[in-house]
């Protein structure tokens, strides 16, 4: 995410936060910070989890986290549980 600092406090904003890919789909909502990840929940009933480096951030805009990749990639590749 360019211009943020790796520290806990600054990305512990993103929880609670929509998660979009490239190609304008939504992957979710920020449920967890971990030191090298979000963990990004989707689904009400049968929650899809995805463990998403933070180096996949491309930018976060009015609230909203914006990834480098595309939804197939995302799914084929961070998907977990």
């Amino acid at each position: 995410m360019e211009g943020e600092s790796n520290e806990t406090s600054s990305w512990q904003g993103l929880v609670n936060k929509p998660v979009y890919s490239s190609d304008g789909q939504e992957v979710g909502i920020v449920s967890a910070i971990q030191p090298l990840h979000l963990v990004v929940s989707f689904g009400p009933i049968t929650t899809d989890k995805y463990l998403i480096p933070k180096s996949s951030i491309k930018n976060v805009e009015r609230g909203i986290v914006y990834l480098k990749e595309n939804t197939k990639f995302v799914g084929d590749n961070y998907r977990f549980e």
